[in-house]
């Protein structure tokens, strides 16, 4: 499940009950529409620079007091791709390892 379009997936399936409280009164999905045209806008960047969605995306979530919080997830090839773009926008060489 991909949970692009569904709030309460999305957030659900970022929740750590150990260290996750839901507070009551707080607005977590005005918190969570804030971080998700971010992560939406970061995604588009991401794509425009040739990095697939399933490599590497950005995830939109709120914290336990409902401040917007994007989250990159990815695997190893979609970090270096970013890297190597970050590289790039900087004007930086990899030193060699």
């Amino acid at each position: 499940m991909d949970g692009d379009d569904d709030f309460g997936a999305e957030l659900a399936a970022s929740l750590d009950p150990d260290s996750w409280v839901w507070l009551p009164g707080v607005d977590y999905a005005a918190g969570w529409r804030v971080a998700r045209e971010a992560a939406d806008q970061l995604n588009a960047l991401l794509a425009a620079g040739g990095v697939e969605r399933s490599q590497l995306r950005a995830i939109a979530d709120t914290d336990a007091q409902g401040r917007p919080v994007v989250r990159l997830e990815g695997v190893t090839a979609g970090w270096l791709h970013l890297e190597a773009l970050m590289r790039l926008a900087a004007n930086v060489r990899r030193e060699p390892t």
